[in-house]
């Protein structure tokens, strides 16, 4: 099993691959997201847990289903 640490990578790796497909810029994404850049950043070098809440507005912002989020990186 995939340490903490190892998921929240993961997880940043495939936001930051969706995102950059979907907007020109961290501060659109987190724009977006409604929230500031630097939690963007942190979230996608996997230095950052997110919140259910955060992490449905994030797959809300890059049109994707958090199960198809969670089933991409549990793979």
């Amino acid at each position: 099993m995939p340490k903490e640490k190892d998921i929240l990578v993961l997880l940043g790796d495939f936001i930051g691959k969706k995102a950059k497909t979907k907007y020109k810029s961290n501060v659109e994404f987190a724009n977006v997201c409604d929230v500031s850049e630097g939690t963007i950043r942190r979230i996608l070098l996997g230095e950052q847990n997110i919140s259910i809440k955060l992490l449905k507005r994030i797959c809300d912002a890059l049109d994707i289903k958090i199960s198809e989020l969670l089933k991409d990186i549990g793979n």
